[in-house]
């Protein structure tokens, strides 16, 4: 008895030394698979919703693209929220569009993730006039592949 406890810890061990340092033990993306990270996250923030997920082959890194979408009304509350539970970088005006620049999170889960925030093309200078923009797109990544 004791030997089979020997063994399966050494079997233990070994499974865990196969985890690269800083990593967790956490399904690889492309086993959890296309989804809606936000909510899997726990950290979607009120009147975001989720529009479609795909596996982006064509790109480094095989990424898993998660898009969401926010009206302009509520996308500075939704931009405030995902600054402290994912590190999104505040949206700044830039030449037609307000958008941020990717940035990047540890889900809960273990994996990274980056997340961009940006509007469409629009006239609007002023964060008091989000509301009139009609929405917003958050994008969330994560890859399936090392780089």
């Amino acid at each position: 008895m004791m030997q089979c406890l020997r063994l399966l810890f050494l079997a233990g061990l070994i499974a865990l030394s196969f985890v690269a340092p800083g990593q967790s033990a956490a399904l690889a993306p492309e086993k959890i698979g296309c989804a809606d990270f936000l909510t899997l996250l726990h950290i979607k923030p009120i009147h975001v919703q989720f529009v479609e997920c795909k596996l982006d082959n064509n790109r480094q890194g095989k990424p898993l693209r998660a898009i969401y979408s926010v009206p302009g009304v509520h996308a500075a509350a939704a931009e405030a929220f995902l600054v402290r539970a994912a590190n999104l970088s505040y949206l700044k005006k830039s030449c037609c569009q307000w958008d941020s620049p990717p940035s990047q999170f540890t889900g809960e889960d273990g994996q990274a993730y980056t997340i961009y925030m940006v509007s469409p093309e629009t006239s609007v200078d002023h964060r008091e006039q989000w509301r009139d923009v009609p929405s917003f797109e958050i994008v969330v990544e994560t890859l399936t592949e090392d780089i």
